[in-house]
């Protein structure tokens, strides 16, 4: 599985029978740990900065098992593979649009916590083949104390953002001489919402699509192309001030990405570089609720967010004993979202030119800007096993 299950996007490209590094064949467990961010910032047309972001923390156990296939047919993934994963993680909210003449501040802090789980399995079917199976799931609940226009330390109200994807695929893989070719069926169910004392936007239902992967190896090297997209229509049910009178639509959806990756092996040592575009389209908040928006709920918008993101990844591989490998990744996203608030009195749309990124000034993120970032560093322990 890859980092994504110990990241704080929830929507973000789910690679559910991605294998990055070289897997040795038998029983193995993992254990890691990781820190992740989700930030996003609004600059208005009155030079008001409003951004926000949340913060996990994630603790990571697996269990898995595989063998390999004959020969030198495939490119690195297992002709037959059990393997479950659980990350668990606090995590931590925090929002500031601070006051000027025109609009008041509005802070919010909270806490809440991701429960995910990944699960995978491969049974050949002769040499050449394979049946993959895989569910994932990554959710994610918190509650924010919200000021808007009071003294700092004062609380106005109470809000519950919550974000939610369960990913199922089914596929077939079939090899050659150091390639291979996978397409699978893909079904999501994505939730979203944000609840306050003023208003409520909650979406929710099914997805539908597909994922193709093709990889190559030569000697050391390993290259990856994988794409994967999902579509279909939620049903939104959107309330607010004064008469909380309950609005439902149906609104598209989709969520896709295009992942490229290059690896190389050599004894003891293994190194990946990947690159993943992400585009989600949604008809709720995401994580990370502005406070310019939280007002706009409570006036009676509701939001729609299209999300362009690029990720790159970098992970890196040691073996410090024969049965003990240690790995260290980290991640760096740079996007921009466009946030359409829809007045559902029938007044004219706002958009918010949001970036998905944070704002933590000076040094080298004068030069990078403030990427979202993801560090993790995972142990595998070989327990046994390992024949083909």
């Amino acid at each position: 599985m890859g980092i994504e299950l110990i990241g704080a996007c929830v929507y973000c490209a789910s690679v559910l029978f991605g294998v990055d590094m070289p897997l040795r064949p038998g029983l193995a467990g993992e254990l890691g740990f990781s820190y992740s961010t989700l930030a996003r910032k609004y600059d208005s047309a009155t030079a008001q900065k409003d951004v926000s972001d949340v913060t996990p923390k994630f603790v990571l156990v697996g269990m898995g098992n595989n063998r390999q296939p004959a020969g030198d047919l495939g490119a690195g993934t297992p002709a037959w593979q059990w393997q479950v994963l659980l990350a668990l993680a606090p995590s931590h909210d925090e929002q500031a649009r601070r006051a000027n003449t025109d609009n008041p501040q509005i802070t919010a802090t909270g806490t809440g916590r991701y429960e995910n789980f990944a699960g995978i399995g491969r049974i050949p079917i002769g040499q050449r083949d394979s049946v993959e199976v895989a569910i994932e799931r990554r959710d994610d609940i918190a509650t924010d104390t919200v000021n808007v226009g009071l003294s700092d330390h004062s609380i106005s109200e109470q809000r519950t953002i919550s974000a939610e994807r369960l990913d199922f695929a089914a596929g077939w893989r079939h090899r050659w001489p150091n390639f291979e070719a996978s397409a699978a069926f893909r079904y999501v169910n994505a939730r979203g919402g944000v609840d306050e004392a003023g208003s409520s936007n909650d979406g929710s239902g099914n997805l539908f699509g597909a994922e193709l992967e093709a990889r190559w190896r030569r000697d050391r090297w390993t290259l990856v192309l994988h794409a994967e997209r999902v579509a279909g229509s939620l049903s939104v049910q959107q309330a607010s001030l004064p008469d909380f009178q309950q609005n439902q639509l149906k609104a598209d959806a989709s969520l896709a990405a295009l992942r490229w990756s290059v690896g190389y092996s050599w004894p003891r040592n293994d190194l990946v570089l990947a690159m993943t575009y992400d585009r989600e389209e949604l008809p709720f908040s995401p994580l990370a609720v502005l406070g310019t928006e939280s007002v706009a709920y409570d006036a009676g918008f509701r939001p729609d967010s299209s999300v362009k993101e690029i990720f790159w990844d970098l992970s890196y591989r040691h073996a410090f004993a024969e049965r003990l490998r240690v790995r260290a990744s980290l991640r760096m996203a740079w996007g921009n979202e466009t946030m359409t608030l829809v007045d559902t009195h029938g007044g004219p749309s706002r958009t918010l030119a949001v970036k998905r990124d944070g704002d933590f000034g000076g040094g080298l993120s004068n030069f990078l800007g403030s990427p979202e970032l993801t560090f993790a560093i995972t142990a595998e322990l070989f327990l046994g096993g390992g024949s083909n």
